[in-house]
């Protein structure tokens, strides 16, 4: 697959999770999906998803309040997994590079929301003459062409030029610049954690993380193994619960 179709295919997907409701909610809260196929487009799903996993970490304790938002969904979990893939980088530089681009792409986020609030005005003001057939174009085509702005073109430009540029970028940088990245990508999945933790803390599951904590540190349990382990002392936790409510 040459690099133009990749460019093309990343921007459509881009694109996609934007303007329909059913993809959007299926992939614009899911770095992990959205890394696996970027990365399947580019050739190497196994990285997008390693990748994207380690991202989601560092946005797992984020919480919107209604428009509001820290970081760019689709800088962060678009872009920073192709940059990251392309640049043939660790994920925990690729940590890095979805915390700037993450914060970037707010500026994107902000002029598609200025856009398309104007767009909805126009929108009334044919519903205000009775011409509702023409509506459509400023409800569906004209955020469409909004989308591909903001969004489809710095995604198309990333893949496009990125192949070529950002490996040469990134290895030029010295030594204790990647040092450095490799170092904050590495705590900023514990700020991630440290932030969910602050929402759904309660002292009667702090031994329990405890716990899990030290299966995963010092016995080797994978992910999987720990996931488990806590939905089994769910369920048992459960279960007491309801004997207890019953009697």
């Amino acid at each position: 697959m040459s690099i133009l179709l990749k460019a093309i295919l990343v921007a459509i997907f881009t694109v996609a999770i934007l303007e329909f409701e059913v993809l959007a909610w299926c992939f614009q809260l899911n770095q992990i999906a959205c890394g696996s196929i970027v990365g399947l487009i580019l050739g190497d799903w196994q990285t997008g998803a390693i990748v994207s996993a380690t991202i989601n970490l560092m946005y797992v304790g984020n919480v919107q309040v209604g428009g509001v938002t820290a970081y760019d969904f689709v800088f962060a979990g678009v872009l920073a997994p192709a940059v990251t893939i392309l640049s043939n980088q660790s994920p925990q530089v690729g940590m890095s590079i979805a915390l700037a681009l993450g914060t970037l792409g707010l500026s994107m986020f902000n002029l598609s929301y200025s856009l398309k609030s104007a767009i909805v005005h126009l929108a009334d003001k044919l519903s205000e003459t009775g011409e509702t057939e023409k509506v459509w174009i400023y409800n569906e085509l004209m955020p469409l062409g909004v989308y591909t702005l903001c969004y489809g073109i710095p995604a198309f430009l990333t893949v496009y030029f990125g192949a070529e540029y950002l490996e040469g970028i990134m290895n030029s940088l010295p030594e204790f610049v990647m040092n450095g990245l490799t170092a904050v990508g590495t705590l900023l999945p514990c700020l991630g954690i440290a932030m969910m933790l602050k929402v759904v803390y309660n002292k009667k599951f702090v031994a329990l993380a405890i716990i899990g904590y030290i299966c995963a540190a010092y016995f080797g349990l994978t992910i999987i193994g720990t996931a488990l382990m806590g939905a089994a002392f769910g369920l048992i936790y459960w279960n007491f619960s309801d004997q207890k409510g019953v009697n």
